[in-house]
């Protein structure tokens, strides 16, 4: 590290030109800091000195060329969103920055890549909103029919772009483009910018029939989004307030009556999410409940962010660090003035990630120093103050008498594999036993929310698995065991739906009509992908370079990965029958653990009976060929396909025999 990469490193204020030699120095290692981790920290100065710059162009280069390199969103989106707001660097290269992000949006193979790309194209947007830059170029990165087939991460950010872009400049081109998307794993999200694009439109109707057209075609677009995601209350307000204009046009009270009602609730569980409004004599407990959902989403943000390992991130993820931080004030169930509660659980995890990652620290340290106006300075500072003071006090030293590391890691050997030997050799024994306590207890935490069937489909699996010294190392145990959860769930929800209620998606399901063909194995592998998607950290479709081949669904935690192999059949539907697909499901496990997962789309005719979930999921041990190589493991789920309805179907042969 060079002696200006020291001073960019080091706490405190950020440094200043002269503080790093001055402007000339700054430039003799230009190139260093340009390929420096360091290199935004760098930018930013130049960016907070811009007035006072006797080489401007030289530090508009500078940027340009350090974002045409980066690999860090993180970085890339902190730094753009000054840019595209700086007055200076833009009066210098706001065309090359233009043409600078276009170019980084082509570039989406990846998921590092689509988020890169993702964050450049709305910086070409935010450019060419003001008029700061031609639009011209932008619409063919957003009309691209590529776009539809790019991973989630750039797709969304297209969408919403698309959405903001029809909305100011109205060309029909967008409209189409969004249009595009209406199959895709972001159809929720286009549906609803979809319907904004319409609503839009019949705000500047000529007339009545084209009004009511734009409304009939937003209201359709709405019902999509809320048919792909639950969780929409903006979209499900939207469709309640159409719905109440359109009763009170006709003259239809009930009608007017259950749309109003239905908008105050959504407009209510919308602005309880986001503000927490007051609206009722018992608005306390509505805050509350509010505030309850609200820290558990900051949580959920936390705990997604503290073990990457990227050093910086944006404000707003900082943000929500702060607020789970500070659990005490976020949800106050006891005067000011009390203990801080939820703080002793929350605090400890936040404060080793920023303690014992240097970039974290001075990350936070720089936005202490120059935060906005709505930023929670003060839980800002008291984080810092707390990692200053463990910073201070050093290592702790093993309680007298307490056990050493070697015993402590004897003693509680998961603990050592989750918190080091170093820090278990530090806790006195009553909270050593307390600590083991909690940490056996997550995995009958996770399976009692499970209805009774979903419970004894997993309990048999685990009997399996208890022979897989990979499934007993901790971390894998902690990760595969939620997975095996969300599929038992997967199974249950696929088995359960109903022919009358499903969206194209879910025809897969059921029997075809006639002249039609039975589903590939594609249909199953992309829905169990994008039900996994919302509920796992890293999951990915069609991963080339898997142990020589290309994994269906590669699923991706700390220290591990595994993956799931997709496949369909229409005989031999038995558990020995499945088998002959295991060689390929476990083949994926010669680069990593030995524990994988087969999925199977049944499609033989279920004209009389549909098994029960029990029946359709099981774990399998394959014994290795070789004696000196290690066995292999893999979870089966059989999701039944080809299905009639019950009222359809005739009762078994066995039953009318007897």
């Amino acid at each position: 590290m060079t002696p200006l990469e020291m001073l960019l490193a080091q706490d405190g204020d950020p440094p200043t030109l002269t503080d790093l030699g001055g402007e000339d120095t700054f430039w003799q290692q230009a190139d260093i800091l340009a390929a420096s981790p360091l290199w935004f920290r760098a930018a930013e100065i130049l960016l907070a000195e811009w007035d006072t710059l006797h080489h401007p162009d030289q530090a508009a280069t500078f940027i340009t060329n350090a974002l045409t390199t980066t690999t860090s969103p993180a970085a890339a989106d902190d730094l753009l969103d000054q840019l595209v707001e700086h007055p200076g660097y833009l009066q210098h290269a706001s065309s090359q920055l233009n043409t600078l992000a276009l170019e980084r949006s082509r570039h989406h193979s990846t998921r590092l890549e689509a988020e890169l790309a993702g964050i450049f194209i709305e910086a070409a947007l935010r450019l060419a909103l003001p008029g700061t830059t031609k639009r011209y170029a932008l619409f063919d990165r957003l009309v691209d029919p590529d776009a539809t087939t790019a991973p989630a991460a750039y797709a969304r950010r297209v969408v919403r772009a698309l959405g903001t872009a029809y909305e100011h400049w109205r060309d029909s081109d967008l409209l189409t483009a969004l249009q595009r998307f209406s199959h895709t794993a972001v159809h929720g999200d286009a549906a609803y910018e979809l319907a904004m694009c319409h609503l839009a439109d019949a705000a500047n109707a000529p007339n009545r029939p084209t009004l009511l057209q734009a409304f009939a075609t937003a209201r359709d677009s709405l019902q999509q989004a809320i048919d792909a995601d639950e969780d929409r209350p903006d979209a499900t307000a939207f469709l309640a307030a159409l719905d109440a204009v359109l009763a009170f046009d006709t003259g239809n009270t009930t009608t007017l009556a259950t749309a109003t009602g239905q908008l105050r609730r959504s407009l209510t569980e919308h602005a309880l999410w986001l503000t927490g409004t007051r609206t009722h004599w018992r608005a306390g407990r509505y805050d509350t409940e509010a505030a309850w959902y609200t820290l558990s989403c900051s949580l959920e943000h936390a705990d997604a962010h503290l073990d990457q390992p990227l050093t910086t991130w944006p404000n707003q993820t900082i943000q929500h660090i702060l607020t789970a931080y500070t659990a005490h004030r976020s949800v106050r169930l006891q005067p000011a003035h009390a203990s801080p509660g939820l703080q002793v659980l929350v605090a400890p995890r936040i404060e080793n990630a920023f303690a014992s990652r240097q970039g974290l620290l001075l990350h936070l340290r720089g936005l202490v120093a120059d935060a906005p106006d709505d930023w929670d300075a003060h839980a800002a500072h008291q984080l810092l103050q707390a990692i200053d003071d463990r910073l201070q006090a050093g290592a702790p030293q093993a309680q007298p008498g307490g056990p050493g590391k070697a015993a402590a890691a004897a003693s509680y050997p998961e603990l050592a594999a989750e918190l080091g030997s170093q820090l278990l050799a530090s806790l006195p024994t009553h909270m050593l036993t307390s600590l083991q306590a909690s940490h056996a207890d997550w995995e009958a935490t996770l399976v009692s929310k499970l209805p009774i069937a979903q419970q004894h489909i997993y309990n048999d699996i685990i009997a399996v698995l208890k022979s897989c010294d990979d499934f007993q190392h901790p971390t894998v145990r902690q990760h595969f065991s939620p997975l095996i959860v969300q599929a038992i769930r997967f199974l249950h929800s696929r088995t359960n739906r109903a022919r009358a209620h499903h969206t194209p998606r879910f025809a897969y399901l059921f029997a075809p009509a006639p002249g039609e063909k039975l589903p590939l194995e594609e249909t199953v592998q992309e829905d169990l992908h994008d039900y996994l998607d919302g509920n796992l950290e890293d999951i990915d479709i069609e991963v080339t370079d898997r142990s020589g081949g290309r994994a269906d669904i590669e699923v991706r935690f700390t220290g591990f990965t595994t993956v799931i192999e997709c496949k369909r059949t229409k005989g031999k539907i038995t558990r020995k029958g499945l088998r002959r697909y295991l060689g390929q499901t476990v083949a994926y496990q010669a680069g990593g653990i030995t524990l994988g997962m087969l999925v199977v789309l049944d499609l033989t005719p279920k004209s009389s009976w549909i098994p029960n979930i029990r029946d359709d999921m099981w774990a399998d041990h394959i014994p290795s060929p070789v004696p000196e190589q290690r066995d292999r493991w893999a979870v089966v789920v059989r999701v039944p396909g080809n299905r009639t309805s019950p009222y359809d179907m005739t009762t078994p042969a066995t039953v009318q025999q007897n």
